[in-house]
This record gives structure tokens, sequence and C-alpha cells, in this order.
């Protein structure tokens, strides 16, 4: 089969790419490479995927603006993650749109961006996790006490305070199982809270994330959930999160993509305009947004926000 090119890519509307057959042959030949299945399989999580992204890019309108060529390399970072973009509680995934510089004029572009149960998916998937229990959240009155055992294990004791005696969360933690069944616990205190809410602030100009205070004026819950699970792994090894929709340190190699032409660093370097938001955040104002975008159709839960410094 003929390879695309960057032009004709292009030339398609975002709907038009995930039903270019070409591109589905390099999504599946992608996945059976890396994810070790067969046909069957490989065109059974395609065609579940490409109505899973028909649905995000029909609720946006601005991912419907998105270029041809972006929609692309989000979709070949499905096929390489194994991950899918189905709406739950829980996201996987997230599409991201923003507006990039290509030469002299600027466009819109899409992008893949993990979410912190897609990390947590992943690194099962590498082989450095064996299982993850579900993060806890601690409220005043528990039993809550972070030590490290006779072994040199950082471990947690808890006991829940039942009936319940108050609503204020003092810590969260998760329990990390390794493959050769040794066990890490990570956890968060106030003071780890309080200063994430200041790195919020810092980089959202004095307006500090919704979610810190949209508890009766406490973090909410399932945000604080899913900060742990990411910075669970903040003494693990890196992996690699996608290589198609984002900026590359490397430049990006045609065959990787199945293209017929050299790719440009530049095609795959959007600036992010708007992120998903926890369902029961109530809509920003445009000021919140970076570029005054308006927020997209809420999925999940956005914990980037001041990841990149603690």
């Amino acid at each position: 089969m003929q390879k695309l090119t960057i032009d004709e890519l292009n030339k398609l509307t975002p709907f038009q790419v995930l039903e270019d057959e070409r591109a589905k042959d390099r999504f599946l030949n992608l996945f059976k490479n890396l994810h070790g299945v067969g046909n069957e399989e490989a065109e059974h999580f395609f065609e579940r995927e490409k109505y899973n992204f028909q649905r995000i890019i029909q609720s946006s309108e601005h991912l419907q603006q998105c270029t041809g060529f972006s929609i692309y390399g989000c979709l070949l970072d499905v096929a390489s993650m194994g991950l899918s973009l189905e709406h739950t509680s829980q996201p996987l995934l997230y599409v991201l749109w923003g507006n990039a510089k290509q030469g002299d004029k600027w466009v819109k572009m899409a992008t893949l961006e993990v979410s912190p149960y897609g990390e947590l998916a992943l690194r099962m998937q590498k082989g450095q996790l064996l299982y993850a229990d579900s993060p806890v959240i601690v409220y005043e009155g528990d039993t809550f006490k972070p030590i490290v055992n006779d072994k040199g294990q950082k471990i947690c004791i808890y006991e829940a305070k039942v009936p319940r005696q108050s609503k204020k969360i003092i810590g969260a933690f998760i329990r990390l199982t390794r493959p050769d069944n040794s066990f890490d616990f990570s956890y968060m205190l106030p003071d780890d809270i309080d200063r994430l809410k200041g790195y919020s602030e810092k980089k959202n100009k004095g307006k500090t994330n919704a979610l810190y205070s949209s508890n009766d004026g406490q973090i909410d819950s399932g945000f604080l959930a899913a900060k742990v699970i990411k910075h669970a792994f903040k003494t693990f090894p890196k992996i690699k999160i996608g290589q198609f929709s984002k900026l590359q340190e490397a430049e990006p190699q045609a065959d990787d993509y199945g293209l017929s032409e050299p790719v440009k660093p530049e095609m795959t370097a959007a600036a992010r305009n708007t992120a998903p938001v926890y369902e029961s955040q109530p809509e920003p104002e445009p000021s919140d947004v970076f570029g005054g975008a308006p927020m997209e159709q809420p999925q999940g839960i956005q914990v980037e926000d001041d990841d990149d410094v603690f």
C-alpha cells in the first residue's frame, strides 16, 4: 500500500483520517509489532478506538479544526501505547488541542495526554508493577502512620475511623506491588498538598486550580487520588509516554510515522490551549486557560498543572 504524505494528511479532515485505509494499515502494523497480537485482535482494537476517537472529535469544534497530521499522530500514539480512549470515570487518555505556528501561519493541532491512571496501566504493561491498590483518602480521626519498618521498607499503618468523625482530609496514600511481590507505599500529607497548590497558583498567574478548594474548601478527593498515583512514580525509571503527537528530543523519523517524507520537529510541537477537567469542576473563565481558549468537553481529572515542579 502506498505511504501517506504530510500534505495528503493535512488535506483530510480529522474524521477522514480515521477512515483512511493507509492510516488504518499503519495503526494495525504498529499495534501488532509492539504488542505481539494477531490481525483479529488488532482489528478489534482499531475499530473500538476509532469509534472512541470519532466520539471525542464530534464533541469538540476545536478538534474538528485540527490538522490531519496531528490527528494521525494521536492515532499512532494510541496504537503504540495500547491504551483506550474510552470515556470512563478514570480515563487513561485525553485528546487535547492547541495552536501551533508552522511557517508563517497558525494551525490547530491535537495532542494526546496520558492520565495518572494511564501511566499506571503503562507501568504495569512494561513490567514495572504487578498491581496497585486504589488510593486511600485519609480523614481526620483515622489512624495513619507512615513509617519505615525493620526491613527498610516504607509502609503506612492505617485504620479508618468508623463511623467517620470528620470530613477533613489529612492525606492520602497508595500501595504499589512490584513484580517480585515486594511493595512500596507512596503518600501525600497536607504540606504536600499545600505545596502543589502553591505551584498551581504560580503557574496559573495567581489563580489556583479550582479542584484544590472545590470540596467544601478543601481538595477534591478524586483529584487528590490522581495526584497520589502520579507522584508515586517519581522514583521509578522513566517510561516512554507517546512519541507521535508531541515534540520529541530527536528528529522524528519518517519510517516511524509510516510516511514517505521526513517529519519536521515543528510538526509535532503543539502549544496546548486547553486541558481536561474533573467533571465536578465549574467551567473557568477564559483567562484560566492558556491563550484564552474555553474548556472542552469535561472528561476525567487534569493533574498536569503543577506536576513538573514537584
